[in-house]
C-alpha cells in the first residue's frame, strides 16, 4: 500500500501552492499518495476577494515576494507575484464536489494552475465553471449544490478539527496521526520528511 500524506490547505495559501509543487516534483521519485483536506482561512473575505495590503496590513511586499519566490524556485514556482487574494469558498465547496467525483486532485491541479500561474478569480464562479468542464465535473450538479450551500457542512466539520487538532497554520501535513510539517518550509525539509516514512 502507498504512503498517504495529508495536507491541510486553502487555494488562497502560495505556502499550499508550494506544498502542491513540492508533492507533485516528489512523486516523481518516491511513491506516495496525497489527500487534500479544505480549510477555509480568510471566511471573512467578500466574495470579490482584497488585496494583500488588506488581508495582511503593513506586509513588505518586495521582501514577501522573495522569499515565497526563492522557497518555490527548486520546483519551478513562483507564488510571489499575486497580490490578490481570492475568496476561495466556492472553489473548496467544489473540492469537496470533485472529491466524490474522483476527481479532486484533477480539481487541485486546476484551481493552483489557473490562480497563481493564470492569474483568474477563482472566487468567481464562472472560472470555476470553467475549470470544473475542463475536467468533466457536471456543471449543473456542481451549481446547485453550490447554490445549496451543500458543502458548507463539510467546510465547518474541517473548521472544526482544526480548532480542536490545535492546527494554526496552512499548509499542515500529516502521515497518519502524525504532523510532519506546517507552514513555510523548503522542498528539501518536505522530502527528508517524507522519507523518513519509507
Amino acid at each position: 500500500m502507498s504512503l498517504l500524506i495529508n495536507i491541510i490547505f486553502d487555494f488562497s495559501c502560495p505556502y499550499c501552492y508550494l506544498a502542491w509543487g513540492y508533492t507533485r516534483k516528489l512523486q516523481e521519485r518516491i511513491p506516495f499518495e496525497v489527500d487534500w483536506t479544505t480549510w477555509e482561512i480568510h471566511p471573512d473575505l467578500p466574495k470579490k476577494g482584497r488585496n494583500i495590503y488588506e488581508v495582511v496590513p503593513g506586509v513588505n511586499l518586495e521582501e514577501w515576494c522573495y522569499k515565497l519566490n526563492a522557497l518555490g524556485a527548486p520546483v519551478d514556482l513562483i507564488p510571489g507575484n499575486k497580490v490578490f487574494v481570492p475568496n476561495t469558498r466556492s472553489a473548496l465547496e467544489t473540492a469537496e464536489f470533485a472529491r466524490e467525483n474522483q476527481k479532486l486532485q484533477e480539481w487541485v491541479d486546476a484551481v493552483f494552475q489557473s490562480s497563481f500561474v493564470e492569474n483568474r478569480d477563482i472566487g468567481d464562479i464562472d472560472v470555476l465553471l470553467d475549470l470544473a468542464e475542463d475536467i468533466g465535473l457536471n456543471c449543473d450538479k456542481l451549481q446547485r449544490t453550490l447554490k445549496m450551500d451543500y458543502y458548507g457542512k463539510v467546510l465547518l466539520a474541517n473548521d472544526q478539527t482544526c480548532v480542536e487538532r490545535q492546527i494554526e497554520w496552512v499548509p499542515t501535513i500529516y502521515v497518519g496521526e502524525n504532523k510532519i510539517l506546517e507552514g513555510a518550509f523548503t522542498f528539501s525539509d518536505f522530502e527528508k520528511a517524507v522519507r523518513k516514512f519509507f
